[in-house]
């Protein structure tokens, strides 16, 4: 079972990736119909509709990838986490979890992704950093993303 939340994990932060560079290419064609909006002359009026109709499309369409992109992180987050509790209950001293979480906060920090997330990952979150004060010595690869997580998510 443990794998498989590894892999769910991995998984789910490679179609984030995936679509976070879809949302880059899509603000990009954004920015070029601004510049032809920009450039159109004032007589075409048709262009500029047409542009700005192309421009409302495009941002309806971004608006929606972002959707898809956060979804996919919390359920990367959900899964790295529920990993994160099974390697503590099980007393696991490498922290398959940490890489998960590394990689997780690694791709929103690169990306200056601002994610609302779901309310079990916060609890989640709570709960780890909870269970990983009960057991100083242990387990300080895993403190140390929980840590950066609560810190990306401004979680006291």
């Amino acid at each position: 079972m443990d794998n498989n939340l590894y892999i769910i994990s991995s998984n789910e932060l490679t179609n984030a990736i995936t679509i976070q560079q879809q949302i880059s290419q899509k603000e990009f064609e954004i920015k070029l119909v601004d510049i032809n909006s920009k450039y159109t002359s004032i007589q075409d009026s048709s262009s500029y509709y047409y542009n700005q109709q192309r421009k409302t499309i495009m941002e309806f369409e971004l608006s929606n990838l972002k959707i898809q992109r956060d979804g996919h992180i919390n359920t990367s987050l959900a899964n790295a986490l529920g990993l994160a509790e099974m390697e503590i209950m099980s007393h696991i001293s490498f922290s398959s979890a940490a890489i998960a979480i590394s990689s997780i906060h690694s791709f929103l920090s690169i990306n200056n992704i601002q994610l609302i997330l779901n309310s079990l990952v916060i609890m989640k979150i709570s709960t780890i950093s909870s269970q990983l004060l009960f057991s100083p010595g242990l387990y300080m690869s895993l403190r140390i993303e929980i840590t950066k997580l609560k810190t990306y998510f401004h979680l006291a």
